[in-house]
């Protein structure tokens, strides 16, 4: 898995990191409504930022996993109440990376969207899932 592009994407996103988190949840929102209804009606800043950073972890650290696991494992063990499916990480993902590429524009590469996909399907998912199996 080639990690290079996902720091170097996040990066260009610049100090529009939150800002895209945002969009992301908003389009998330819009695609799938019935995820709605595990949030907060108004999102706050306090939600941006600890996704934001959630993301810059895996950003700079997608090929150590000893470094994110915690982190995911912890998130992932959150949303246990939720009982999600894979099709519902496979929903967070596709539109994580179409918002993210429409956010990016030239810096959106093809090589981009295979590390993003593949840091989705090698790290961030397993890790998440994981999290939510030894929830206690």
């Amino acid at each position: 898995m080639k990690t290079e592009p996902i720091a170097e994407t996040w990066d260009a996103l610049g100090n529009g990191q939150t800002r895209f988190i945002g969009a992301f949840y908003e389009r998330l929102f819009e695609r799938f409504p019935g995820y709605r209804k595990f949030f907060p009606h108004k999102l706050d800043a306090g939600h941006l930022d600890k996704m934001a950073q959630t993301i810059a972890l895996v950003a700079r650290f997608s090929d150590e996993e000893d470094l994110v696991a915690p982190r995911l494992h912890k998130v992932g063990s959150a949303h246990r109440p939720y009982d999600l499916q894979p099709r519902d990480m496979h929903n967070f993902a596709t539109v994580f990376t179409e918002v993210l590429g429409e956010h990016l524009g030239n810096h959106w590469t093809d090589a981009a969207a295979q590390a993003w996909h593949d840091a989705f399907d090698r790290v961030i998912i397993p890790l998440l899932e994981e999290g939510e199996r030894t929830a206690h």
